[in-house]
């Protein structure tokens, strides 16, 4: 690993479904709009139907790992590292490429 990195992020990355949903939706899962949660056994139908018909959208996310991004954004090449654990599959994948896209150096 290189020494030139001046900023460490450390968190779980996470892996956004950003989908249109409706009322109906939000209240067959109980959900509240303009909400986040930690999802739970009763939300586990919701993955699947956001992702069939619903013109979803999976988009790197976390704190940490969001920062990470904006601050390489900001500042000089290889300034920034993200460390994080995640499988290897193909969300992996798209973790990978959106932090490639964003100059930013991660270690799964």
């Amino acid at each position: 690993m290189s020494s030139t990195y001046e900023l460490l992020c450390l968190e779980n990355p996470l892996l956004d479904i950003q989908a249109k949903g409706d009322d109906a939706l939000l209240e067959k899962y109980g959900l509240k709009a303009n909400d986040a949660i930690l999802a739970e056994e009763k939300h586990m139908g919701l993955f699947e139907e956001l992702m069939n018909g619903r013109d979803a959208k999976l988009v790197a996310g976390g704190a940490a790992q969001n920062t990470a991004r904006g601050a390489q954004y900001m500042l000089p090449s290889d300034s920034v590292i993200f460390i994080g654990c995640v499988g290897k599959d193909k969300y992996a994948e798209i973790l990978l490429e959106a932090n490639k896209k964003a100059g930013l150096k991660v270690n799964y």
